[in-house]
């Protein structure tokens, strides 16, 4: 019974490690010109269609530009999203942006997948940028997952792999002198945050990481380190993070994971930040105040090539679900922006760069040229985007009025 029930456990794995390979061998045929075209003309259409992404930035820009401004301090945020080892971007970003010598102290950070890794780095000052170099430029796969016999993993962890070793690292990262330098920038009115999942929701936990670290329970490192740990935690892959709660004196459980699932990025502000008036709901309550946010990677996944098998198909929709989870979250903290009078920078992987196509794989090659690429861009001052995704030649998905197009 025992070696019949293994057999059946193995042979769809078998099945499963044949359609990995099958869907893996793509032929390099080249990609329809208008599947990266920046310009479509659809000859069977009468007329142009409205711009709806573009008009809709623009009348926001433009309801800002009327709204009077609040007397508050301005403010630097910044905000970064995760991405996996195209992370190493973003980090190059911040590192050159130090050494422009134009990089701000920001007051608020927020981080989510490996972005929490970053934003730590980021909201602790150059003196981490060190730390952000070496992560994000000579990290490999197996110093964050270990895979064992997939059926040990998958009846004992309900897992792929385990993350003994990314715990090392996140132990190796939380330091005395870490948690210190998080309670001192955090008792200056800094605030950074992190998020997380909780898997029986299913929902965003936002933790005031700098909060907790400055609190009064005795065990703060472990909280500490277990939001770091879970916040790259990917479900499924490896096992979730339990955390303890106590609700109405009641001692619970948690179950959480890396939150790229339900936010790729995000912002929140401290209690002590300026809100809107209630006596004058028309202010920009934000003027002058900057929101800076480095996605993971690009704004728009790059195309599939050859024949699509099946973990292609599988994967690809998965990809695509995280890349528009971006983008409505950029357009969501665009709105906040246009409506508080924050001004909106936004940096990610330019389209032309070839990446290697998973994100979970870090390959130290891969991640020292992106990490080089974003490097050169933070120390040039190379003006960063101001308009969100799906605002530009190319990047609004219009209506099709037939199946014949010119390209540009």
């Amino acid at each position: 019974m025992r070696r019949n029930g293994l057999f059946r456990l193995f042979v769809p794995l078998a099945l499963l490690s044949v359609l990995v390979g099958c869907s893996s061998r793509q032929a390099e045929a080249p990609l329809p010109p208008h599947y990266t075209a920046t310009h479509i003309t659809d000859l069977a259409a009468p007329s142009a269609y409205p711009a709806v992404e573009r008009d809709t930035a623009n009348a926001l820009q433009t309801v800002s530009a009327s709204l009077p401004a609040a007397p508050t301090r301005p403010l630097n945020v910044l905000a970064v999203s995760g991405g996996g080892q195209y992370g190493a971007y973003g980090a190059g970003v911040l590192v050159g942006w130090t050494c422009s010598g134009r990089r701000p102290e920001f007051d608020v950070v927020t981080g989510i997948s490996s972005g929490a890794l970053i934003a730590s780095f980021a909201y602790l000052g150059p003196k981490y940028d060190p730390n952000l170099q070496r992560y994000f430029t000579t990290i490999t796969t197996e110093d964050l997952f270990k895979y064992r016999p997939i059926p040990l993993h998958i009846l004992r962890d309900k897992s792929l792999a385990s993350s003994e070793p990314m715990q090392r690292l996140v132990d190796e990262v939380v330091t005395p002198e870490y948690m210190a330098d998080l309670r001192a920038a955090h008792a200056t009115g800094r605030r950074l945050f992190m998020g997380t999942m909780d898997l029986h929701t299913r929902r965003l936990v936002v933790w005031d990481v700098g909060a907790i670290a400055s609190g009064c329970e005795p065990d703060a490192t472990l909280t500490m380190k277990k939001i770091l740990l879970a916040s790259s935690s990917i479900s499924g892959l490896v096992p979730p993070v339990p955390i303890d709660v106590v609700v109405n004196g009641c001692l619970y459980t948690e179950q959480h994971v890396d939150g790229g699932g339900v936010a790729q990025t995000f912002v929140r502000f401290g209690a002590h930040h300026p809100r809107p008036d209630p006596a004058n709901p028309l202010a920009k309550w934000l003027a002058g105040s900057n929101l800076y946010v480095i996605a993971g990677g690009k704004l728009y996944v790059d195309p599939l090539r050859g024949e699509l098998g099946f973990l292609a198909r599988a994967t690809g929709t998965v990809s695509a679900t995280l890349y528009a989870l971006f983008r409505a979250d950029a357009w969501r903290l665009f709105s906040l922006c246009a409506v508080s009078g924050m001004q909106f920078h936004l940096v990610a992987v330019p389209p032309d760069t070839p990446v290697h196509p998973r994100s979970v794989t870090f390959e130290p090659d891969t991640m020292r040229r992106l990490f080089a690429l974003g490097y050169d861009f933070g120390l040039s001052g190379a003006a960063w985007r101001t308009t969100p995704p799906g605002s530009e030649p190319g990047e609004e998905e219009l209506p099709r009025a037939g199946r014949a197009f010119v390209v540009e």
